[in-house]
């Protein structure tokens, strides 16, 4: 018990030393977490928005291809598939059957591009409750005309006034504080005044649209598509609800109006999509499915398919020589396969650079510990003339070394969580262009117990790696000569 305290003694005798070579540690630590954790949290919201969007982890599809090379993207029976996921003994929390189609929505001269998801109500029964509805009421809308749209799709077809002054409008703005203020030949801060103005005008637009929003429920809404043998067709819809939405890309309405609209029967849909409770290790849940299945579909082998989006498949399959359906059952892992690999990028350069910091702060623990030993020379001789053993010197040196990196990456550690929860306490609503990244608004973070675990014990070892050949000299010193050295 002596040992450790002595170690923390002689830290202490050189603080200016310990606390210049703690702060590289701690910095290093700082960035790895904050770095990781940031881009594990993008990774994490934008998985959870993505299977909000897309209806679930795991995606199967089947593709038909007649005789004159058209596809046709239409499932027409999934008895086979939903008792491979019984078998399987995957705990799941729904199942989605949704028609999905690119659509563009026409409203009084006005158009915009988006998804127009059609979903079995009576099924997806918890749907409606996970909007954010403002108007309206998603409730009651199995086999009716009625549209679910987002408040940004209201804005987009000048069904509410917009919120956001535009550019154009701020460069008006300025202007006209500008002339007004040297009128009246006043001193002024013009970006302060701006600013103030903005916000302001804003404000007032948020005012209007909570009192349109209720206005616009049964307005009739045109849906302009193909049908699924290709043909143009325009549906009417009438606006049912209004929700509050992070990102605006698709609206909902019921399957049976869609699929006739589309020339399909009602049974049949375009897209099922698994959520499961536990979505860790989808690649491997995927390929059981996929042995489960080899005997009652054509599949497409997962070799592939890994990596590549739904409609990167469409294409690639769509130039294939065949006739007859095919079957694809993917994840969100391949949907998300881009945007994934670049994050994984950011985190390996992260510890790229965390490894290079703890290089650098090695060199110079070798070349202090060096110091070291020299400088306490003589101690080192009076410890080993009152009987101190070899390895208690070299163990006294090394300890030194573990507290010093332990000591500089647990603050760096504490010091990056808390930046990354202070970051996730501000709210970015107003960069909607980000919608899909996080987490109801905010930036999310995911720490991982086993990174911090790892860096630590990573900084420990190069520390204590960097301090052995020092302490191997110290522990090597023969008392006699110790104590006749002369500084």
């Amino acid at each position: 018990m002596i040992l450790p305290k002595i170690a923390l003694r002689n830290l202490n005798r050189q603080k200016r030393r310990s606390i210049l070579l703690g702060s590289a540690l701690s910095f290093g630590m700082f960035i790895l977490v904050v770095v990781n954790g940031a881009t594990g949290g993008l990774v994490s919201s934008f998985q959870k928005n993505f299977t909000d969007l897309v209806a679930g982890h795991v995606l199967f599809l089947q593709l038909e291809k007649d005789s004159d090379g058209k596809l046709v993207n239409v499932i027409k029976d999934d008895s086979a598939l939903l008792e491979a996921i019984e078998k399987s003994g995957m705990k799941y929390e729904s199942v989605s059957r949704r028609t999905r189609q690119s659509a563009t929505v026409l409203y009084n001269g006005e158009a915009a591009s988006r998804v127009v998801s059609g979903v079995l109500w009576d099924e997806e029964r918890t749907l409606p409750a996970s909007f954010d509805v403002i108007a309206g009421s998603a409730d009651g809308m199995s086999g009716t005309d009625g549209i679910v749209i987002s408040d940004l799709l209201a804005e987009s077809l000048g069904l509410v006034p917009k919120k956001k002054v535009s550019y154009a409008e701020r460069a008006l703005l300025r202007r006209d504080v500008k002339a007004r203020w040297r009128s009246e030949n006043k001193a002024f801060d013009l970006e302060k005044a701006v600013t103030a103005e903005v916000e302001r005008i804003e404000a007032e637009r948020k005012e209007e649209q909570e009192r349109q929003f209720p206005k616009i429920i049964g307005e009739e809404l045109l849906l302009q598509f193909q049908t699924i043998t290709g043909q143009q067709n325009v549906g009417a819809f009438r606006i049912a609800a209004v929700m509050r939405s992070q990102f605006d890309m698709s609206v909902f309405v019921d399957r049976g109006v869609l699929n006739d609209l589309m020339g399909m029967a009602p049974a049949e849909y375009t897209l099922f999509g698994l959520t499961l409770a536990d979505y860790s290790n989808l690649d491997m849940k995927t390929l059981m499915l996929q042995q489960m299945l080899k005997d009652k579909y054509n599949l497409v082998p997962y070799a592939k398919i890994r990596g590549k989006a739904v409609e990167s498949l469409l294409s690639d399959i769509k130039k294939e020589d065949f006739t007859g359906t095919k079957t694809v059952v993917t994840n969100l892992n391949n949907e998300l396969a881009s945007f994934t690999g670049i994050i994984l990028g950011v985190q390996a350069g992260s510890f790229g650079l965390f490894l290079i910091i703890i290089a650098v702060v090695m060199v110079g623990l070798v070349n202090t510990f060096r110091i070291v030993v020299y400088e306490r020379t003589k101690e080192i001789g009076t410890m080993r003339a009152l009987g101190t053993q070899r390895n208690q010197v070299r163990n006294l040196f090394l300890l030194e070394a573990s507290f010093l990196a332990v000591g500089g990456t647990l603050p760096g550690a504490v010091l990056g969580i808390a930046t990354l929860k202070l970051v996730g306490l501000i709210k970015l609503d107003s960069f909607t262009e980000l919608a899909l990244f996080l987490d109801n608004g905010r930036i999310g973070s995911t720490v991982s117990v086993g990174l911090l675990v790892g860096s630590i014990v990573t900084v420990v070892a190069f520390t204590l790696l960097a301090a052995m050949l020092p302490a191997r000299k110290a522990s090597r010193m023969l008392p006699a000569q110790a104590l006749r050295t002369q500084f």
